[in-house]
């Protein structure tokens, strides 16, 4: 097979996921863990913040899927895309019905709006124009290395 060069797609998608990991990260692990050493220096005591999330790992996950070109690909990415939307659609939807709109609140709302919208757009081009760049006949060279 010749060499060809990742879809733009594919790169935009793992850099999209990077930049969820992070902001996922920020928002679930360090923001509350640094809040909270702040709170025990000022002598007071702090609530625990941290909100547990294993999420970044499956988007890692994924992310790599994608660099790569494995054959799976495609199958866990609309699997994790329907996946994902669901369960934040029904944080949401739970969420909206009680709304908090506290520092805390509005830090995982953000996150669950870019997670939400990031993987219904990944959905719509992986059952649209991303449907076959993983398939046996146009797996490039590179998802073999």
């Amino acid at each position: 097979m010749t060499a060809t060069p990742r879809p733009r797609w594919v790169t935009a998608t793992v850099f999209g996921l990077v930049v969820m990991i992070v902001w996922t990260l920020v928002v679930k692990y360090l923001t509350p863990l640094l809040w909270s050493l702040s709170e025990a220096l000022a002598g007071r005591d702090a609530a625990n913040h941290l909100m547990w999330d294993f999420w970044p790992a499956t988007h890692l996950l994924l992310a790599l899927l994608l660099w790569r070109g494995a054959r799976p690909t495609w199958i866990v990415g609309v699997g994790l895309s329907l996946a994902e939307s669901a369960v934040v659609l029904v944080k949401i939807t739970l969420f909206l019905g009680a709304p908090e709109w506290s520092f805390w609140k509005l830090l995982w709302f953000s996150n669950k709006i870019y997670v939400l919208g990031f993987f219904l757009c990944l959905l719509t081009v992986l059952l649209g124009p991303g449907r076959n760049s993983f398939d046996e006949r146009r797996l490039p060279r590179w998802a073999n290395e």
